[in-house]
């Protein structure tokens, strides 16, 4: 504690964080095993963090990455090859087994919807620690069909958090209760739009003499255009 406070840093701690960042993905005709050809680059990254009052702006090492890689004929995207010069073999590792994670439980149900129907999903989600490594949760998705309007489904979200675990000789315990809403292109078979706001409490025990607790409140917004 007399150490943070040397630094002038005042508790609570407020950490704001924000990401901003533009993917382009270019497409290529089907080969003869049904696979389609798929090349995903990435614009400018920019990370904004504001602590204690003071904000910092920074632009993040996978600025300018592309990714190689194809869609199988069950619409999943299998990385190749990734291309970034200031991109670690770690953070590359992370990155493919991310993105194929998190399009493996997004699945949707067989049989056709109907409006008032829902289905449920579990998702992997990493949250950034400064000063340790990053706490990977896992969030349940409960999606609500609201609407089928011009070729568009439209579903509400409810999210919920759960973790209480042992992570690196840390003692992690977090719940969380958020809500959200999504917007599906029936022709294209994709998510076009998705937005959504978790607050959760976070409790995580260093040592006998230290533990942090945190509210955070996670607010993601996702615009997807296909031409």
């Amino acid at each position: 504690m007399d150490r943070i406070k040397s630094r002038g840093i005042e508790l609570p701690m407020i950490n704001e964080s924000e990401m901003n960042m533009e993917t382009n993905t270019f497409t290529q005709s089907l080969d003869e095993n049904g696979e389609l050809a798929a090349t995903v680059e990435y614009g400018k990254m920019i990370s904004t963090t504001t602590i204690g009052g003071k904000t910092t702006t920074e632009e993040k090492p996978y600025s300018g990455m592309k990714i190689l890689g194809k869609y199988d004929i069950e619409s999943k995207f299998k990385v190749d090859t990734i291309i970034g010069d200031k991109v670690s073999q770690q953070m590359r590792d992370v990155l493919k087994t991310t993105l194929e994670s998190i399009q493996q439980t997004i699945n949707f149900p067989e049989k056709p919807m109907k409006v008032g129907e829902t289905f449920n999903n579990e998702i992997p989600m990493t949250i950034p620690m400064e000063g340790m490594n990053p706490i990977s949760v896992k969030i349940n998705m409960e999606y609500l069909l609201t609407e089928i309007k011009d070729g568009k489904a439209f579903f509400d979200i409810k999210q919920t958090i759960g973790l209480d675990m042992s992570q690196e000789q840390l003692n992690v315990i977090a719940s969380g209760t958020g809500t959200g809403a999504s917007e599906f292109d029936i022709k294209e078979n994709h998510l076009t739009k998705y937005k959504s706001e978790v607050p959760m409490d976070m409790i995580i025990e260093v040592n006998e003499k230290m533990t942090m607790k945190l509210k955070m409140i996670i607010i993601t917004e996702q615009n997807i255009v296909i031409e």
